[in-house]
């Protein structure tokens, strides 16, 4: 039997064009619905294309702290499409309605790298930032800080590394009682303070020590929210800030911590700043004429 020679130089051909092809990547869907993301809190491997769609009648934005990505407005059933092609952890937010809703909506994308992700129920058994500030006699405010927060949870317990300060009791203390109690129960405002206290990557107090020296007895490392903080050394003593690091080197599966002596306080977040003084208004039977 005659075969015919094009038969076999087409199946050639279409194997090495399938070899060719690239991976499809993966894609990952977020709705925006009643101001807020769903779901608000995403883990991803890199080269992962995550989709938000606004199903609301007004406008939001996808806008990363930092400015990673910002979407601009985002009209209902538009959608917005950004893959992440490196590891790390992501906050992000709308900017539309920061001024008129108490509750400005959040998310967090934290990238793993390829082939990290697991099944759900089948996550290591390892032990991770929040196990061990729990398990602290002296970071009970703290552990209750993170049991209270919302994004926050799912950042201490996954992805990473991350470094972590975290104040002790007796820092939480100094800021009395009425401001503690409005941290506590303000969960964008709790999210933003504990982020503010990370930053990717695993520091030792040596690594610091060497990064404080190598670049003239300061340094500057940028924390999850955006922000950075500042690392000095006074007297021979690690700061963070106006902070000193009273014990270093609690080391967990996703990160270490280094325990402060001080609450690390956001720019701009207001949080136990005095109000600013306003003259008060003087009534007619107040008045004195001369």
């Amino acid at each position: 039997m005659r075969r015919n020679p094009v038969i076999p130089w087409l199946a050639a051909a279409l194997a090495i064009g399938l070899i060719a092809l690239p991976a499809l990547a993966a894609t990952v869907a977020v709705e925006i619905r009643g101001g807020a993301y769903h779901p608000a809190s995403l883990t991803v491997e890199e080269n992962t294309t995550v989709t938000w769609t606004n199903y609301d009648t007004v406008s939001h934005t996808v806008t990363g702290t930092g400015g990673a990505f910002d979407s601009g407005p985002i009209e209902q059933n538009e959608t917005f499409n950004y893959t992440f092609t490196g590891t790390g952890t992501y906050p992000y937010g709308c900017t539309l309605n920061a001024s008129t809703q108490r509750t400005p909506m959040q998310g967090v994308v934290i990238v793993v790298p390829e082939g990290m992700m697991v099944t759900p129920g089948e996550e290591p058994e390892g032990v991770t930032l929040a196990d061990v500030i729990a398990q602290d006699e002296n970071l009970t405010t703290f552990t209750a800080a993170v049991e209270k927060a919302g994004l926050a949870q799912t950042v201490f317990a996954s992805g990473g590394p991350y470094t972590l300060f975290a104040p002790d009791d007796a820092a939480f203390e100094t800021l009395g009682n009425e401001t503690l109690a409005g941290i506590l129960n303000d969960t964008v405002m709790l999210d933003t303070l504990l982020m503010y206290h990370m930053v990717e990557g695993n520091y030792t107090a040596e690594d610091l020590m060497a990064e404080v020296n190598a670049t003239g007895n300061e340094t500057v490392l940028s924390t999850l929210t955006g922000d950075t903080l500042s690392i000095s050394v006074a007297n021979g003593t690690l700061m963070v800030e106006n902070a000193t690091i009273v014990a270093s080197d609690i080391t967990a599966d996703n990160g270490i911590i280094h325990i402060i002596d001080r609450v690390l306080l956001p720019p701009g977040s207001g949080i136990g700043e005095a109000p600013e003084n306003v003259t008060p208004e003087v009534t007619p039977a107040e008045r004195v004429i001369p």
